[in-house]
């Protein structure tokens, strides 16, 4: 097979052209977009593929390249997809997503939402958004409480990922779901007004 054959089987497979059957009723400039679409992608990764063989040379394979592509496309999917689970389950407020229609959606079981995630992803959701899910208890800062550094050696309550609180912390803060977080004098009172009504 010819390095062209192969180039032209794999944007076939990695960028289908769109398809229309005869009764279809999607309008003329819709379809002229999809094609557009599929043919701007299969132009950039042709793109790609050929910057890589120029750096690779003679050893580059554009089979593997395109499979480690899409490999590294779904990693990151997954990580957005466990963050997302995160988010929902422990962030959305006043009543969070139940782990079944979660579990719809994303195509896990139930038990299969609630080990998607942990204290990691909701730390980062938390860095992300700058957002605090809903506390439930609050004790003395103590680093061996923690896991992660951060927490041990800042407020990781206040602020996020681009703006992060330096404060020393005073208290370790446990959210409704049981992960702990590090909280300032400062960032108490942010603590207080998140605690659940009873």
């Amino acid at each position: 097979m010819t390095s062209r054959d192969l180039l032209n089987d794999l944007v076939a497979i990695r960028y289908p052209a769109p398809y229309f059957s005869e009764d279809d009723q999607t309008p003329p400039a819709e379809r002229a977009a999809a094609s557009a679409d599929t043919s701007k992608a299969r132009s950039a990764f042709i793109l790609k593929l050929g910057a890589a063989a120029a750096e690779q040379g003679p050893d580059h394979d554009p089979l593997l390249a395109a499979l480690e592509d899409l490999v590294t496309i779904k990693k990151a999917a997954d990580e957005q997809i466990r963050l997302l689970l995160a988010y929902g389950r422990v962030y959305v407020t006043p009543r969070p997503h139940t782990l079944e229609t979660l579990g719809r959606a994303a195509g896990l079981t139930p038990s299969g939402v609630s080990r998607a995630f942990g204290a990691k992803e909701i730390l980062a959701v938390g860095d992300l958004t700058g957002r605090r899910p809903a506390a439930a208890e609050i004790k003395d800062h103590d680093p061996d409480l923690f896991s992660g550094d951060d927490s041990r050696g800042r407020c990781t309550w206040g602020g996020s990922k681009n703006n992060p609180c330096t404060d020393e912390p005073k208290y370790a803060v446990t959210d409704k779901s049981g992960t702990k977080w590090a909280c300032c004098d400062s960032h108490l009172p942010g603590y207080l007004r998140s605690r659940p009504r009873t």
